[in-house]
């Protein structure tokens, strides 16, 4: 194996410690990859840069072309040898995240549909310090669609918990662009660890949608569902009814408050989010009642359909209280989800509107396998049979 010798600037690897994620650390990694590629061109090419006297088998180098490479520690700017047949690729830029080889086959194909082609060509330059063509879109889209369907495909198991949520996007249909709906499901197995389940695009988040989802899930092998914590789309809860009978529905929190602020004035919505996130967050549902009929007394004259809001959706939010106390704060929420449609969006606001609704399906495909690997082997709660 060749030796790697890399060069850093003074006060770099002391920066690594004094600005923790600083400049110092995206430094570092720039020279280790800039010293990677250099050694990967001295292999191909059988020579050292400006080596005199030695055979080249694989040609002659061709100068250097700035490179930009998007990192987890920054912008990386490299320069990657050139070599006169063509010839020569580090295998740096062959290690990309599924998500980022996906993205820049979306770009690519918003180029050959003609969207917006010396945008979005700046983008994957800039972005992924790759050109984008034909050939390596068809390469990309080659090398992810049998993963990321077999990844979708796979057979399940028991889950005790599934939460699941949906997004909107612009997807290009033809001549015409339309909102389209993204379905994901995740889900908590008996180990207490945290899975991807599976997703489906469609036309709208409607109760025919879910019931396609909830299927391909039971399909695949996935029973023992106890309890569906979710946003309160009728569609949704009616097709869960469906596919779960006899398991309990838990209205998320989060998104519930967002909504009964709404029913009061602007002024008292800060105190009356108090109010109702301490009924919310009861231990039990003794002490969920008492901190009602406070509530009830201090708002019913001054905002009645607020109080009658909550008291209506009350069972559904308290459907937590039923499970055991460590998983309460765990599943009152879609939080666990949420979090990760933060990262959809990102992704979904450089492309703005997807060139078709594969390459969308392809790119948070893609994400959803990386977050699901992430979470492989992490206990995310201790299981008990639910109360």
């Amino acid at each position: 194996m060749a030796e790697l010798k890399f060069e850093v600037p003074e006060g770099t690897v002391e920066g690594l410690f004094s600005q923790p994620g600083g400049e110092g650390f995206r430094v570092l990694v720039e020279a280790v990859a800039q010293a990677l590629i250099n050694t990967q061109a001295d292999a191909h090419f059988g020579a050292p840069w400006n080596a005199r006297g030695l055979e080249r088998p694989n040609g002659y180098r061709n100068g250097y072309k700035a490179r930009g490479f998007q990192t987890v520690a920054g912008a990386l700017d490299l320069s990657i040898p050139q070599a006169r047949n063509g010839g020569f690729r580090p295998t740096l830029f062959d290690r990309w995240q599924r998500s980022e080889r996906a993205l820049l086959a979306a770009c690519g194909e918003m180029v050959l549909a003609g969207v917006s082609n010396r945008n979005v060509s700046r983008l994957a330059e800039e972005a992924f310090g790759a050109e984008v063509s034909p050939s390596l879109v068809s390469q990309l889209v080659k090398d992810l669609e049998p993963a990321v369907e077999a990844f979708r495909t796979r057979p399940l198991e028991t889950y005790p918990y599934l939460i699941v949520d949906a997004r909107f996007d612009k997807v290009r249909e033809g001549h015409r662009v339309r909102s389209r709906a993204f379905l994901w499901a995740a889900g908590v197995n008996e180990k207490g660890e945290r899975e991807v389940l599976g997703w489906l695009d469609w036309g709208g988040e409607t109760e025919v949608a879910w019931e396609a989802l909830f299927k391909d899930l039971k399909a695949r092998g996935l029973k023992g569902v106890d309890t569906l914590v979710s946003d309160a789309h009728e569609g949704l809860c009616q097709a869960a009814t469906k596919a779960f009978p006899g398991s309990s529905w838990q209205e998320c929190q989060a998104h519930f408050l967002r909504r009964a602020i709404e029913q009061v004035k602007m002024a008292d919505q800060k105190a009356f989010r108090a109010d109702v996130r301490a009924v919310l967050h009861a231990a039990d549902r003794k002490r969920a009642v008492e901190l009602l009929d406070l509530l009830r007394a201090h708002w019913a004259e001054k905002s009645p359909k607020a109080v009658d809001y909550v008291e209506e959706h009350l069972d559904s939010l308290l459907a937590v209280l039923d499970l055991p106390e460590g998983h309460h704060k765990r599943l009152r929420t879609t939080n666990m989800v949420e979090r990760f449609n933060q990262e959809l969006k990102r992704k979904s606001r450089l492309v703005r509107v997807w060139p078709n609704a594969e390459s969308r399906e392809r790119i948070y495909g893609a994400l959803l396998m990386e977050q699901h690997e992430a979470w492989t082997g992490l206990v995310w709660m201790h299981m008990g049979s639910p109360a």
